[in-house]
């Protein structure tokens, strides 16, 4: 699952009720700088000099959400999160701030907290395409299978072209083991949005309805787009592994242990029907 992490830029509202600071300003414009040329600890530091000069500014919110932002692809995760926090206090009507928050706490594996924070942005705005389908996703990791799929089909029903919707119901129907119809969904995505992920996924709806030759067109796909993603070489070991080809089975085990999978998690995997 990928989530956009928003940045704000600062001079959106730096022209909202601000007097002429020119120090103030000077912060402004370094922290900009910085943050567009990705240098996330010199930008930090001219985060944080902006709230200590100016703890009581009115733009303040919008700075430590930054502040979070920077820290964040920095690798600093209980700091961004406490920002990320700190900033939602001060605006708790702050789509873009919950958004951020929430896709944090995925990173972190905080399943609860993230569903909570979309819990919010979904009683701000009922038709966030986007929160609406990863509340959904979140929704089927806790076994909440109804509301997931009230979630995905309300998304079709405001906009019947969407991706996000038809993408949803096709974990749905996966997890409920309808891999018919999944593949269904996953298909209809695919030939809009080609993606490994999606590849790999109606892959594992064919291995389990044993459509081997289907399976493997599409593992193939995956691994021209990803040839470095090593779940694959386990997908395709289970592939081998239905066939009754061992040695070749063993290379992609051999091959998955060498892109980063765990060999254990990998035969765990393997011992499913």
């Amino acid at each position: 699952m990928k989530i956009k992490i928003s940045l704000l830029l600062l001079s959106i509202c730096f022209s909202l009720n601000i007097s002429a600071k020119t120090e103030y300003y000077e912060l402004v414009d370094s922290a900009e700088v910085n943050i567009k040329e990705k240098r996330w600890d010199r930008a930090e530091s001219f985060l944080k000099e902006l709230l200590r000069s100016y703890p009581d500014d009115n733009n303040n919110s919008l700075i430590i959400s930054n502040l979070a932002t920077v820290q964040r692809y920095q690798g600093k995760v209980s700091e961004a999160i406490r920002n990320y926090s700190f900033a939602i206090n001060m605006t708790p009507n702050a789509v873009t701030l919950l958004k951020n928050r929430a896709s944090l706490y995925l990173e972190v594996d905080s399943v609860t907290r993230a569903l909570s924070d979309y819990d919010r942005i979904l009683s701000l705005d009922e038709k966030d395409e986007e929160s609406r389908y990863y509340h959904g996703i979140l929704s089927l990791r806790v076994g909440n299978l109804d509301e997931a799929k009230l979630d995905f089909d309300y998304i079709l029903y405001y906009n019947p072209a969407s991706g996000l919707g038809r993408e949803g119901l096709a974990h749905y129907n996966k997890i409920k083991k309808d891999y018919t119809q999944a593949i269904k969904y996953f298909t209809e995505i695919i030939e809009q949005f080609p993606s490994a992920i999606l590849y790999s996924n109606r892959a594992e709806c064919y291995l389990a309805q044993k459509r081997l030759n289907e399976a493997e067109k599409d593992i193939d796909k995956a691994l021209g787009i990803t040839p470095e993603d090593g779940y694959l070489y386990v997908l395709r070991a289970k592939l081998r592994k239905l066939r009754f080809d061992r040695d070749a089975m063993e290379a992609d085990l051999m091959l998955a242990e060498k892109y980063g999978f765990s060999r254990e998690l990998a035969e765990e995997i393997l011992r499913v029907k």
